[in-house]
C-alpha cells in the first residue's frame, strides 16, 4: 500500500493506493484522482519524483501544488 499525501491550499489530504507492484507516480495520481496540472512536484524517499519515476508499494508520496509568488 502506498500511502499518499496531498497538500492542497490550506488542506492536507490522505489516501492509500493499494498496490502489488512497483507503479508510476502517474499511475497513482490518476487512482487519487488528481490532474497532472494540479501537482507542482512530489517527493518519495526524500527525493523529487517524476510522473514517469516508480513508486514501490510500500512509499510514501507527498504531493504539492504549484508554488506562485513574485
Amino acid at each position: 500500500m502506498v500511502k499518499v499525501i496531498v497538500f492542497s491550499g490550506d488542506r492536507l489530504l490522505e489516501h492509500i493506493v493499494e498496490l502489488d507492484r512497483a507503479v508510476t507516480l502517474g499511475y497513482i495520481l490518476n487512482k487519487v484522482n488528481i490532474s497532472r496540472e494540479e501537482v507542482g512536484f512530489a517527493i518519495c524517499r526524500s527525493k523529487y519524483i517524476f510522473l514517469d519515476d516508480l513508486v514501490n508499494p510500500e512509499d510514501e508520496v507527498r504531493i504539492f501544488p504549484p508554488l506562485g509568488g513574485g
